[in-house]
């Protein structure tokens, strides 16, 4: 059996999320993907847009859609300062899917006063969270 350690997401308006029987993490930083078990080394991290997988010491998985912040592991806990995250099941694939149209058809009409890094920032978001519904099986 895995080794736990403390999580937990906190965002700027709540305490999303905490536990103390997560045995890994696995998130992508802007360096690229990466992941924590117990007893790793002080680190701090930037986080892109991606889902964020944590696994439980009864082997159950639950995934948070993450918009940026930052991830901090020390002293076997593993902190989460988001701008933004949901848990995967509070994610409506409509909505979603909605979303990623119109980020979509926003980048697609290319209008003069279009703001595209906000466009995609928005196509990124939408895509996050579609992307935690195939692996949760969402419909």
């Amino acid at each position: 059996m895995a080794t736990a350690f403390a999580f937990e997401i906190v965002t700027p308006d709540k305490m999303l999320f905490t536990s103390e029987e997560v045995t890994y993490v696995g998130f992508r930083a802007l360096s690229g993907n990466m992941g924590i078990k117990a007893h790793h080394v002080p680190a701090i991290a930037s986080l892109d847009i991606a889902p964020l997988k944590c696994e439980f010491t009864d082997g159950t998985v639950k995934y948070f859609a993450v918009c940026g912040g930052f991830l901090e592991m020390q002293d076997n806990k593993c902190t989460v300062l988001a701008t933004i995250a949901e848990p995967g099941e509070d994610i409506d694939r409509a909505r979603a899917n909605a979303a990623k149209e119109r980020a979509e058809a926003r980048l697609a009409a290319k209008s003069e006063n279009l703001d595209v890094e906000r466009a995609e920032m928005a196509l990124k978001r939408a895509l996050t969270r579609l992307r935690i519904c195939e692996l949760t099986g969402k419909k």
